[in-house]
């Protein structure tokens, strides 16, 4: 577990422009760290429930250290609360401040998962946005550390709220928003509406990124210019290419991304093996691997029957040794490239709904 850091203003005046998305189940310190190794400007942990932090008690458990851990390679980390209780929430974020282990704290309104709303929580707060403000006054006013919030453009497309909750959470002291482009009942279908992020960007001056319309690093720069935003915020696109940094950030000075070959798409496999292996049983680790085998590997020559040895593998020494074998076999016909028309059909539904 990594050692104090410092809550420095530099995270607020930082010019950040791609930020990874928390994703539950997902963006665990192993992946958050190989984004930041590719240029990732700033992460947030997965969903911490408020209720559960505030009423801690006794030792943490593991589960709860491994959501609270950060990584030596991640840079600028916020943490996020979910919750639907303003004095829980404000609590929480004491006590995440006093770990003085994050930079910010991030306030989850647009999580669109039904056990998420069924609580309460997430995108059903766009519903009540009396309580919502109420959560956003009680955080920012607890603690000291930046507070921002990550939400939804409402409800459904008759029920946008998005500006106004917005200006609640810059009027209570919330230093950025992560707008995510579609309303709940959309879920991650269709296209994210940049008629009404621009709407939320021009209600606010405090800087807005922009969430779900990122699929390529191309799509970067024109999502941000055609929202207003500040920046772009990264999330399923990133579990399958966490490259997706260093490429735009070529793209940005006009320099042309490299196709990640078989090397470092297997070195990239086994380095997130041994990360996993250090904070889960191993045997969790590994199976936890196969998708981004499944990712990685995709296109490569042999990469459907690399993935049927690799699935049946429960060891991080058996893992290693096959993606080794499978390297070597690649070397000696000299084929390190992935061939397109070998890999699915781009597909950025990895999330469960």
């Amino acid at each position: 577990m990594v050692g104090e850091t410092s809550l420095s203003k530099e995270w607020i005046t930082l010019k950040m422009k791609c930020l990874l998305a928390a994703m539950d189940g997902m963006s665990g310190a192993p992946l958050r760290s190989v984004c930041f190794e590719y240029g990732a400007d700033g992460a947030t942990t997965e969903m911490i429930g408020a209720l559960g932090l505030a009423r801690m008690r006794r030792k943490r458990s593991s589960a709860a250290e491994a959501l609270l851990l950060r990584r030596p390679e991640e840079k600028y980390l916020a943490a996020q609360l979910i919750g639907n209780d303003p004095a829980v929430m404000a609590e929480a974020a004491r006590r995440l401040e006093a770990l003085n282990r994050f930079d910010a704290v991030e306030i989850n309104m647009g999580c669109p998962a039904r056990c998420v709303v069924g609580s309460g929580n997430g995108s059903a707060l766009l519903l009540d946005l009396s309580r919502a403000q109420e959560i956003l006054r009680a955080v920012c006013a607890a603690v000291s550390m930046p507070v921002r919030l990550k939400l939804r453009l409402g409800w459904d497309n008759r029920h946008i709220v998005a500006p106004e909750l917005c200006r609640m959470a810059q009027d209570a002291g919330c230093f950025e928003i992560i707008l995510h482009g579609r309303t709940r009942e959309q879920r991650y279908t269709g296209q994210p509406n940049i008629e009404a992020m621009r709407a939320v960007r021009e209600a606010v001056q405090i800087p807005l990124y922009a969430n779900g319309g990122v699929t390529r690093a191309q799509d970067a720069r024109s999502f941000m210019e055609q929202t207003g935003a500040d920046g772009v915020c990264i999330g399923r696109a990133a579990l399958k290419n966490p490259w997706i940094f260093q490429d735009i950030a070529l793209l940005e000075q006009g320099k042309t991304p490299p196709v990640r070959g078989a090397e470092e798409r297997i070195c990239l496999l086994e380095r997130l093996a041994r990360r996993l292996c250090e904070q889960k049983p191993e045997r969790f680790a590994i199976c936890e691997m196969r998708k981004y085998a499944s990712w990685y590997l995709a296109g490569l020559s042999g990469w459907h029957a690399a993935l049927e040895h690799l699935n049946q593998l429960e060891t991080l020494d058996a893992f290693c040794g096959a993606l080794a074998d499978q390297l070597n076999w690649l070397a000696q016909r000299n084929d390190l490239l992935p061939h397109p028309e070998l890999a699915p059909a781009p597909n950025l539904d990895t999330i469960p709904r």
